[in-house]
């Protein structure tokens, strides 16, 4: 298992984690364009976050 691999799912987690959090602080806000908002955001962190992942942590490892 590489490097960028291990990034990806480090971000796949924290992505989820992130998402998990925002969901719980959109159920708290009455606005629905924030709810939304918060919401695109988890979702967009979905595909941002193992994409950094992947392409960072080669560096980090030094391959």
């Amino acid at each position: 298992m590489g490097a960028g691999l291990i990034g990806a799912l480090v971000g796949l987690v924290l992505a989820a984690v992130d998402y998990a959090l925002l969901r719980m602080l959109a159920g708290r806000v009455e606005m629905a364009e924030t709810k939304r908002v918060l919401h695109v955001t988890g979702l967009v962190q979905f595909v941002l976050l193992p994409v950094v992942g992947f392409v960072v942590a080669p560096y980090l490892v030094g391959e």
